[in-house]
Parts: C-alpha cells; structure tokens; sequence
C-alpha cells in the first residue's frame, strides 16, 4: 500500500500474520516523521536514530524495530532482535529499492512479518516559464 501527504511517501506490507495493512505500523511511521521534522533545528543534516517500540494498538502484539534518517525511515515488524539493521535494510533495500540485486538466500534474515518504507518527497521547485511575445 502506498499513500502521500504533502512531505513524505509511504509505502507498507501487508501484515503476513493478519493478511491486512497494519494501522498501529502506519501510526508509528507517522509518529516517528514528526519526531525526526521536530529534531531538525537542534540536529545536524546527518542525524539518525534507530530503535525499537511495542505497537501498543497491534493486536498481534507486534515489536517493531526503526531506522530513522533525514530522507528515509524504515520499520519493519516482528523480526528477532539479534537481526541486525543492516541485514533488515539489506531486505527492504530488495523489496522497496529500484536496483535489482542478488543476494544468496542465506545471508538474508527471516522476513518481518510487516514492513514500512517512508521516503522524503524531494521540494518541488517552481519552474519558471519563459514567455514569448509574438508581434
């Protein structure tokens, strides 16, 4: 599933264990956006943060581990804490990214049951539009 708003794309898995999108997932991405937006003036452009949060509204009672940067925050749920980030990015970088890449099946970790992406929307400039007089 994927939506916009005016700053970000979002882009979530459906939930292996329920077969649906997860709210209490989308709910965390949003949370987590507005916390990296609120950290930019006391932060430098390279600040990023990863962690782990119950999704208190899950009914499957998920635990979801985040990488938050400035243009790009991943959260994937119900993965075993001893699974590395980099091995989680690794998988999402195959199912969201846009190079195709190969990986041996025994390098990767057990997929998360639900995944969500949240990539910046680059500003828009206004382009400037020459006009031509025609006499």
């Amino acid at each position: 599933m994927m939506w916009k708003t005016k700053t970000h794309q979002f882009t979530a898995t459906v939930c292996q264990r329920t077969g649906k999108t997860c709210p209490a997932l989308a709910q965390m991405a949003r949370a987590v956006v507005q916390a990296m937006e609120a950290a930019v003036p006391a932060t430098t452009p390279d600040f990023e943060i990863d962690g782990n949060s119950e999704l208190t509204y899950c009914a499957q009672g998920c635990t979801a581990r985040f990488r938050a940067e400035k243009d790009q925050i991943r959260i994937f749920c119900g993965t075993s804490a001893d699974t590395s980030i980099e091995a989680l990015d690794n998988y999402a970088d195959m199912l969201f990214g846009l190079d195709f890449t190969m990986r041996p099946a025994g390098t990767l970790p057990p997929p998360p049951c639900a995944m969500l992406e949240v990539s910046a929307l680059a500003l828009q400039q206004a382009k400037q539009v020459d006009r031509q007089v025609a006499l």
